[in-house]
């Protein structure tokens, strides 16, 4: 293997990591958050330049892991490699550019 094949193939993968987790956010996140990450107006936050967001992904891990306000917790409804896919889709959407996080840190959280 090359050099560029091994980035072209590294570089498939994130592409392919980055629409599955835009899918589970369509699947899960999508009637609160919207498709645009904008939220509802005093309702649900906008996550496109959200400070949490932003800031370090095992925050944003502990709000799926926990829920918060009206948001319920994922723990037990989502595997871990989904909400690590959910969250750097999220963390990387929109103008954002944060962070990647790993399952293997969301079940540290656990």
């Amino acid at each position: 293997l090359t050099l560029m094949s091994l980035i072209a193939m590294a570089s498939s993968a994130q592409a392919n990591e980055h629409i599955e987790g835009e899918k589970l956010f369509t699947q899960n996140c999508v009637e609160c958050h919207q498709s645009n990450g904008q939220g509802i107006a005093n309702i649900y936050p906008a996550l496109a330049g959200s400070e949490i967001v932003k800031g370090s992904p095992m925050d944003v891990a502990l709000v799926l892991i926990i829920g918060r306000g009206e948001m319920p917790s994922f723990a037990g409804a989502m595997s871990d490699e989904d909400m690590a896919k959910i969250i750097n889709y999220v963390s990387n959407a929109w103008g954002n550019e944060g962070e990647l996080i790993t399952a293997k840190m969301i079940e540290l959280l656990k």
